[in-house]
């Protein structure tokens, strides 16, 4: 038998390769990875669309919220450090959005598709187009 620690943690294999150690309770908010069964533990589950680096970030996202609702934290408190955690370049910033939709962590994928709207609010087309490297 698996002991406690063994039990608690699953291995994922990222886009590139590399084998990524999560808790059950941070993989559970993704509605993609919540509830599978032991072999995750053993075996990486492929997780094809995302890479390590984006799925590092994810993971930090979830451990965090998984803390945090255990501990109670105060609201204020989550959405500064939400705040600072999406403060990201927008390569990374649209890498986390796409991964938390494929993954399915909806509050990840509100708080990045938010900051993206913010960042479109107010800009000509001429703007985003620069910003995004948009070609006409």
């Amino acid at each position: 038998m698996a002991d406690n620690s063994e039990t608690n943690v699953i291995k994922l294999r990222s886009s590139d390769g590399q084998v990524i150690e999560a808790t059950r309770d941070a993989a559970n908010m993704s509605g993609f990875l919540n509830g599978l069964d032991d072999e995750a533990g053993k075996v990486p589950v492929p997780v094809l669309q995302v890479t390590a680096n984006t799925l590092t970030k994810i993971l930090e996202y979830c451990e965090y919220h998984c803390r945090a609702g255990q501990q109670n934290t105060p609201e204020a408190e989550m959405k500064a450090w939400d705040e600072n955690f999406i403060a990201v370049d927008d390569a990374m910033l649209f890498d986390l959005m796409l991964a938390a939709n494929y993954l399915d962590i909806k509050g990840l994928l509100h708080l990045t598709c938010r900051r993206i709207a913010d960042a479109i609010r107010g800009n000509t087309p001429d703007e985003l187009r620069a910003r995004f490297n948009i070609t006409n």
